[in-house]
């Protein structure tokens, strides 16, 4: 128990919250631990006892907002209604969750953007449970004959790859000012035909 009185899971939580509120000030470029501590009356040992630099700090606040983009993604493709309308739903929810972020809170944005161009595996672990949740549901598709792909992992990929620009962090960065709720469905209506047909 650190001498804050508080868990290690309610420590990470507030360094978390001071981090995000530092970086909105700021801006990610100007973070630094030091000032995260001094914020929250730590010493700088204290922290880095959970963080080690700055890279794992930006790492655990994209985490925290991933997981929560996964959870809302899982909701989803658990639902009882047709295949179609999950993945559809499923695709439409995750551009929608990283527009509002973009939005709402784009100097948080930046930093999830500086861990994905990384390819941190924070960003990889959540690029991995997006196509099994896809996965499952192509699967569940090819089980009742709906679609006709050679695998359910290869049609996860075209629905996943083939709708990338509209969830791709820098892509939906890049398009903020455009609605494009319409034109994803357009796109994912001629990958899901072409996985329908026969070899």
């Amino acid at each position: 128990m650190p001498k804050t009185g508080l868990k290690p899971e309610e420590l990470q939580e507030k360094v978390l919250d001071a981090a995000e509120l530092e970086i909105r000030r700021n801006g990610v470029e100007r973070l630094k631990l030091t000032d995260v501590a001094r914020n929250l009356n730590l010493s700088h040992a204290a922290l880095y006892k959970h963080f080690a630099d700055k890279e794992a700090l930006l790492d655990s606040i994209s985490r925290r907002w991933l997981d929560r983009i996964d959870i809302a993604l899982e909701n989803i493709s658990l639902k009882v209604t047709s295949v179609e309308s999950r993945i559809e739903e499923w695709l439409v929810t995750l551009h929608q969750m990283k527009r509002e972020k973009v939005q709402s809170d784009p100097r948080i944005y930046t930093a999830f953007n500086i861990s994905s161009e990384k390819t941190r595996p924070v960003i990889q672990n959540h690029i991995q449970t997006m196509y099994d949740q896809l996965e499952r549901m192509v699967q569940e598709g090819m089980d009742s004959g709906l679609f006709f792909c050679n695998t359910a992992k290869e049609g996860a990929k075209i629905i996943f790859e083939g709708t990338v620009a509209f969830h791709h962090p820098r892509m939906v960065f890049e398009r903020i000012s455009e609605d494009r709720v319409d034109f994803l469905k357009a796109v994912l209506n001629a990958l899901l035909t072409g996985l329908k047909q026969k070899k």
